[in-house]
């Protein structure tokens, strides 16, 4: 088996798997009633983005890759636009997630304000338009990520200029985000451990069980994807420096960047029990919640 071939059976598994984790839980959070508030839409915003990243790949990377198709590699830059602007508004997503789940910890009489359905709606739509036209100013118009038949993964155009988009526009930009990201969830998780600890007292043991339960999938969830996001951003730019070996280098950018997306959809399944039990079609179960000027709904 050749090296393009090998690699076009590494990637389709993964690819695979991303696309159909993540349509999962898009179609889920569309059906699921407890999904139609402002934690909701971001959510399915995040999914249809990890969802169409892994899917192109899945429906153009290996198809070119495996059949050398010759016209599909010569518009490989159009699909790693698409590629990128899938990935950072993932990224975006992410972030408003975390800054939604901050104000309901934080400032829950502002959240329903600034988090209710239009407003949510509004940022959907400010987030399509910043991340899109960042995208293609940056990967399109300046520069271009495309095919490279020696490494058999996309990389960018090949000039200094170029090499500083890659490096400041993407990769210390999203670090940058995927950090913020981080220490937003994690005060966040502070915040509502400490408000458990000030309603313990008026709680059941099992409820007291369930809120800490809860706090702690918050916190595995959070702490994991931004911890991925991060090593996945490491390994993609700093692999092909510091290794010359093609599966090494493999595993740490093409391999990483689709994977990244499929531990984002499997991470949010695992996480939440109302999107398993939709998905092995059982009934719901009904929660006990817990309100005391915030409302652990919102988190």
């Amino acid at each position: 088996m050749d090296s393009v071939s090998a690699t076009v059976f590494a990637l389709l598994p993964i690819t695979l798997l991303g696309s159909i984790l993540n349509w999962s839980v898009f179609y889920s959070i569309h059906k699921l009633s407890s999904f139609n508030n402002s934690f909701g839409f971001l959510s399915a915003n995040q999914a249809f983005s990890d969802a169409l990243h892994s899917t192109t790949f899945l429906l153009y990377f290996c198809p070119m890759a495996f059949f050398n198709e010759p016209h599909m590699k010569h518009f490989s830059h159009y699909c790693g636009f698409l590629l990128l602007f899938c990935y950072e508004l993932s990224v975006m997503t992410h972030f408003t997630i975390s800054i939604n789940r901050f104000f309901a910890a934080w400032a829950p009489f502002y959240y329903e304000k600034m988090f209710s359905l239009k407003s949510t709606r509004m940022i959907l739509v400010i987030l399509w338009v910043y991340t899109g036209s960042v995208a293609w100013l940056f990967y399109q118009y300046f520069c271009h990520l495309y095919y490279d038949e020696e490494t058999h993964f996309f990389t960018f155009t090949k000039t200094e200029f170029c090499g500083q988009i890659g490096w400041y526009g993407d990769f210390l930009k999203n670090a940058a985000f995927v950090a913020i990201i981080v220490g937003l969830d994690v005060l966040t998780v502070l915040r509502v451990r400490h408000m458990t600890k000030k309603v313990s007292t008026s709680m059941s043991e099992d409820t007291q069980h369930n809120f800490t339960a809860r706090d702690i999938r918050f916190l595995k969830q959070t702490v994991f994807q931004g911890s991925v996001f991060m090593l996945e951003l490491l390994t993609y730019f700093f692999f092909p420096i510091y290794f010359k070996n093609q599966w090494i280098v493999f595993l740490g950018t093409s391999f990483a960047w689709v994977a990244v997306h499929a531990a984002d959809g499997m991470v949010v399944i695992v996480c939440n029990p109302e999107i398993r039990r939709f998905l092995m079609c059982k009934k719901p179960m009904h929660q006990v919640s817990v309100t005391r000027s915030f409302n652990t709904q919102n988190l």
